[in-house]
């Protein structure tokens, strides 16, 4: 078998530019912690975070958007305005495992995330628990 193509590791520091926040046919899946994190750091009930803040897809609960695709988190100048609470999703990219499978497929993401290559380092070991869910990207 093939060795994965960061097999010696990767960089990667979130630049807050918003581009993944903006994604008109993007979705954001919520866990049941993520609910619990982001109501607790905007300080209201889990209730009122779910009606606010989120709808059923299917059945997956989802984070709004707004008409033009951008996060209900979103704000320009500003970026995610839940940052430290941010779902799992958003803190384990760019390390999904779709983004993982080839070279070109994170060549591919990183011509749009301008923090692909830069400032932190990632072991394999760190990616590999990040793809799984077990680790976040910071």
């Amino acid at each position: 078998m093939e060795e994965p193509f960061y097999r010696n590791g990767l960089r990667f520091s979130c630049q807050r530019c918003g581009r993944c926040c903006r994604i008109p046919e993007g979705v954001v899946y919520l866990t049941e912690n993520d609910v619990q994190i982001a109501a607790e750091h905007l300080k209201i009930s889990r209730d009122e975070f779910l009606r606010r803040y989120t709808h059923r897809e299917h059945k997956h609960r989802v984070l709004n958007e707004f008409s033009n695709g951008d996060c209900i988190f979103f704000r320009e100048g500003r970026g995610c305005i839940i940052y430290d609470a941010r779902p799992e999703q958003c803190r384990t990219f760019p390390f999904w495992k779709q983004n993982l499978r080839s070279k070109e497929a994170w060549e591919s993401v990183s011509e749009e995330c301008s923090g692909i290559g830069k400032g932190e380092f990632y072991s394999f070991e760190r990616i590999l628990k990040i793809a799984a869910g077990e680790s976040e990207a910071t």
